[in-house]
């Protein structure tokens, strides 16, 4: 584990891999570790740095209400930290709004974005789940937890995974960021909806047909907007790189291998 501090942030990330650098930003409420089925599939080709932004993972700050802005300054400080001039950039979930952001932000410096289960603008629905988050993570973290999985898994991973289910919610529940709920209150200040069309670099937007959270019709949108983006609609819920590690690993090499 790595760290560098930038502005009031002390940044951790993880380093895996050798070959053309990719920022990988997990989504909300956790850490690096969402990364942990696709990132070994993906590190033969490439060299990720698994960043762990304002409120995820191991990352210190002051605790204060997080702000777009400074999240891209600490994928940027990263960058710097790690002598990275040129890189690609995949995030999922809110980690694809910072991945959005960072591209708006240095068009010089991304080679290519990759966006997953993510959005532009943050509707009445998402602003209602972004409260709801609130709410559960206040009153029972194993109860949020529950919940997530059940919104965000398909039946048929629930058969696969089995009597398994309940180790898991609670392992996750303990893995929570202790700025889980600060993503959740992020998620209600989120619009990038007038700034999609000044992205420069290309564009892969990869959604998941059954996603309860962040709605498939989310991805379209970003797609749509952003000139030249290709679009990829996976068959799971929005734990795209739990449920189909093996797809979205496959998606993403072969997308930065062409940029």
């Amino acid at each position: 584990m790595s760290r560098v501090a930038v502005g009031e942030a002390n940044v951790a990330y993880e380093v895996q891999g050798e070959g053309d650098p990719v920022l990988l930003l997990h989504g909300s409420t956790g850490s690096r570790r969402h990364w942990m089925f696709t990132a070994p599939a993906m590190s033969v080709r490439n060299r990720l740095v698994l960043v762990e932004y304002g409120g995820g993972g191991e990352t210190t700050d002051l605790g204060k209400p997080l702000v777009l802005d400074d999240l891209v300054d600490q994928v940027l400080g990263v960058a710097d930290a790690e002598s990275l001039d040129r890189f690609h950039v995949a995030g999922w979930s809110l980690g694809g709004v910072i991945a959005a952001a960072t591209a708006l932000r240095a068009p010089e410096r991304v080679r290519s974005a990759a966006l997953i289960c993510s959005w532009a603008t943050s509707d009445p629905f998402l602003l209602f789940e972004g409260d709801l988050w609130q709410r559960l993570l206040a009153e029972d973290p194993v109860l949020f937890q529950r919940y997530v999985f059940q919104v965000g898994f398909t039946p048929e991973w629930f058969a696969a995974t089995g009597d398994a289910v309940g180790a898991l919610v609670e392992w996750s529940a303990s893995e929570l960021s202790s700025g889980a709920a600060r993503h959740a209150e992020l998620w209600t200040r989120i619009d990038l909806s007038d700034k999609l069309d000044a992205i420069k670099a290309p564009v892969l937007v990869i959604g998941a047909w059954r996603d309860q959270i962040v709605p498939f019709a989310h991805s379209k949108v970003l797609a749509e907007s952003i000139k030249g983006a290709e679009l990829i609609a996976l068959d799971c819920g929005h734990f795209v790189p739990i449920e189909r590690a093996d797809a979205l690993a496959a998606a993403l090499s072969d997308f930065f291998m062409r940029h």
